[in-house]
């Protein structure tokens, strides 16, 4: 079942155009890794996939429904943002901040419930972020606070995950537990796409790859497919190699 779609969707910023036509499926159980070089739209589109960014032309469908049409609060509890940035502008605990997750699912005037912190403990623990709870969010390192966010994004329990750089900041011990972490949402169904500047998250959990070549133009889909020494080449205009190891291909650049 498709979750989100793109239709001939064309994304500019000012003048450039980063992305044109694109025609984009994601369905139930899918990882998406979205690859390119700074600047070449990879926040734009998770932020158009959003219905936050409106696009030159083209849509995004949520559910088969164009984007437009659904209202917030539905938006909400099918699909999970993680943005790029953590900046927020009011003081908060760490536990607050992941339970903000939970509000697509309460009235107005309804407060968390003792399912909704458990969950939100939950999701902290699972991200090696068990008794942070009441920690100022301000007071995060960097890499703290990105797994802050990705916290919240999955205490939100949405069947799709829009995820901006989710291991940016992250020590190595941090990105494989991260990584585990997502493999398992996969494995229980959801959806992700997945924003990265590493090619080599994809043989750990992507199944499916787009490449954003900075000047409109874009490859599109499975892994095994669009992941390749000639492309990434392309895509970062630098040369790169693959080691096979295991079955899995790790590119690495050549010098």
């Amino acid at each position: 079942m498709s979750l989100l779609q793109a239709q001939n969707l064309s994304l500019k910023q000012g003048d450039r155009e980063l992305i044109c036509n694109l025609n984009l499926q994601i369905s139930a159980g899918e990882a998406w890794i979205v690859l390119g070089e700074n600047g070449c739209g990879k926040s734009t589109l998770l932020s158009s996939l959003a219905g936050w960014f409106k696009p030159s032309a083209g849509q995004v469908l949520l559910g088969g429904v164009p984007m437009q049409q659904v209202a917030p609060l539905q938006r909400a509890k099918q699909l999970a943002w993680q943005t790029q940035q953590d900046e927020c502008p009011f003081p908060l605990t760490v536990l607050e901040k992941t339970l903000t997750g939970r509000h697509p699912h309460l009235s107005r005037w309804e407060w968390e419930s003792a399912a909704d912190l458990a969950l939100a403990q939950q999701q902290l623990a699972r991200l090696d972020l068990q008794g942070f709870a009441e920690r100022d969010l301000a007071s995060l390192s960097g890499g703290e606070r990105r797994r802050v966010s990705l916290a919240t994004a999955l205490t939100q329990q949405a069947p799709l995950m829009l995820l901006d750089e989710p291991l940016s900041q992250l020590d190595l011990r941090h990105q494989q537990q991260a990584l585990a972490v997502l493999r398992e949402e996969l494995a229980a169904g959801r959806s992700i796409v997945m924003v990265s500047h590493d090619p080599n998250h994809a043989a750990q959990l992507a199944t499916h790859a787009l490449l954003l070549f900075g000047d409109g133009t874009w490859s599109a889909g499975v892994l095994v497919e669009t992941l390749n020494t000639k492309l990434l080449s392309r895509l970062y205009h630098h040369p790169v190699s693959a080691i096979e190891q295991n079955g899995s291909s790790w590119f690495v650049p050549m010098r």
